[in-house]
C-alpha cells in the first residue's frame, strides 16, 4: 500500500497494465470506480493541469471514468474529477440503526416529556 500511494514511486506494472487492458484489449465503453481512496488519483503527478507526464493522465488514458462516490467525502471527490477526470455519481450512505439520544441529552428529553 504504500507504493501504491507513494508519491514519488511509479504505479505497480500489474496496476498499470490494468487501465491499458480495459481500454485497448476487452475496449470497455468506460471505467466504474467504487469507494473513497482509490489509487488512480493519488498517483504521481501535478495536482492540477495534468499532463501526460502525471501517471493518473496517462493510466486513465481517452476512457471515460465514472466514478460512485459519497456525497459525504466532498473533498476526495474534488480530487478525483480533478486528477482523473471523474464523472462522479453521489449518493447518500444510508443509517444501518436509528442513533437515538445518549446521555445528557437523552435526561433533557425526559425532562421535556415530563414538562
Amino acid at each position: 500500500m504504500r507504493l501504491l500511494f507513494s508519491k514519488s514511486a511509479s504505479p505497480h506494472h500489474g496496476f498499470a497494465a490494468y487501465y491499458s487492458f480495459v481500454e485497448k484489449i476487452f475496449k470497455a465503453d468506460a471505467v466504474l470506480h467504487f469507494g473513497t481512496h482509490g489509487s488512480l488519483e493519488f498517483m504521481p503527478g501535478k495536482q492540477v493541469g495534468m499532463s501526460d507526464v502525471c501517471y493518473p493522465d496517462s493510466l486513465i488514458g481517452n476512457i471515460p471514468n465514472v466514478y460512485y462516490y459519497a456525497a459525504n467525502n466532498p473533498s476526495e471527490a474534488t480530487i478525483a474529477k480533478r486528477r482523473s477526470y471523474a464523472n462522479t455519481i453521489s449518493y447518500l450512505t444510508p443509517p444501518s440503526e436509528n442513533a437515538g439520544l445518549y446521555k445528557g441529552l437523552l435526561k433533557t428529553q425526559d425532562v421535556g416529556n415530563r414538562l
